[in-house]
């Protein structure tokens, strides 16, 4: 019951397009094959919008790498790249909360010293000592002969969205009658 490169694509492509602004990209050297945005802005005030508590901005910039063989060159350039591309739309200010940058890595294989780095991987910043809020980066490696994900310290979350998104449990529904 193994997933293909092109059914494990479609489906991460599905599922982000119910919140988040996508972009997709012909293969190339690069190996960018998706980018993915989210923003949300939440704000509570009281009795009138003239006496605002509070405003926030939070942000996700996914982008999605396919390599037939992950190397420990092609990661770091793949998340010097998300990096760059995620960090230039980061607007940091009194309203912004926090903003992840995910790289997430599709491969058929992958050398060890690359696993390594990617569970190892960890870049934060916060801006004006997290004033203005913070930025986060979380690496995930999807193994699609095996189908599992991996991922670094800070992406567990992502990691553990993307299990969901490759494998749904079947939910049981109600019986009222046997």
């Amino acid at each position: 019951m193994s997933l293909t490169k092109q059914e494990v694509i479609s489906k991460i492509e599905r599922v982000y397009s119910g919140s988040y602004n996508i972009i997709k990209h012909e293969e190339n050297e690069a190996g960018l094959i998706m980018e993915a945005d989210f923003h949300i802005h939440t704000e509570n005030y009281f009795l009138s919008k003239r006496a605002t508590l509070y405003k926030m901005d939070s942000n996700e910039y996914v982008y999605v790498f396919y390599y037939p063989n992950l190397t420990l060159d092609l990661f770091n350039n793949a998340v010097d790249m998300a990096y760059e591309l995620g960090f230039e739309k980061i607007n940091p200010g009194p309203d912004h909360r926090s903003s992840y940058i995910v790289a997430e890595f599709l491969c058929d294989t992958y050398d060890n010293d690359a696993l390594s780095a990617l569970k190892k991987y960890r870049r934060r910043k916060s801006f004006q000592f997290s004033l203005h809020g913070w930025m986060e980066m979380h690496t995930v490696l999807i193994d699609l002969g095996t189908e599992s994900v991996t991922t670094n310290g800070d992406g567990r979350l992502s990691g553990k969205f993307l299990k969901s998104v490759l494998h749904p449990k079947k939910r049981r529904g109600i019986r009222l009658f046997k």
